[in-house]
């Protein structure tokens, strides 16, 4: 179907820039989280790069992602592509170190670090002492300035729930 914008593989390739069969096809247009996009009259926006693989090799198996050998999100050079399990990309997101929470565990920012928190690592301490002791979520609650929602999530470690020697300032 082509349309007053032309047909879609006109569209598609208006927003590559093709370089060697090597190298990566940056997509110029919109992109989301990094990936290409382009939408269709009547669409959805689809991934460039899924758009570039199918163009190429047909239509995507069913349970199968289009995942990039050049870890290049805009890339859409079919060569860079191929098909995989969710599980391969995260995978693939381990390997390369994009995993940053994993890779980078001292950037979590928990308890007194985070900007939110309201309690101290020891007032926390405090609060459970308390609550072994069987005093009411209202009355910790009012001691600290907090809601009794608060002390029981504390309580029931929904909140400051890794131990607490992760949470104290260094």
């Amino acid at each position: 179907m082509t349309g007053r914008r032309g047909s879609p593989e006109a569209r598609f390739r208006r927003y590559v820039v093709e370089r060697g069969p090597n190298e990566c096809w940056e997509w110029t247009g919109a992109r989301s989280s990094g990936y290409g996009e382009l939408a269709m009259p009547g669409t959805c926006p689809a991934k460039a790069h899924q758009l570039a693989w199918e163009a190429a090799n047909g239509p995507v198996p069913d349970g199968l992602w289009v995942l990039h050998r050049c870890d290049n999100p805009p890339c859409v050079n079919p060569a860079h592509l191929y098909v995989g399990t969710h599980a391969d990309n995260m995978r693939d997101m381990r390997e390369r170190g994009r995993h940053w929470y994993r890779v980078n565990p001292d950037n979590i920012l928990r308890g007194e670090r985070t900007g939110a928190a309201k309690l101290t690592a020891d007032q926390v301490s405090e609060i459970r002492a308390l609550g072994a002791q069987g005093a009411s979520l209202r009355a910790i609650g009012l001691r600290f300035g907090v809601s009794k929602t608060a002390i029981g999530y504390i309580l029931r470690g929904r909140t400051w729930r890794e131990p607490l020697l992760l949470w104290r300032a260094s």
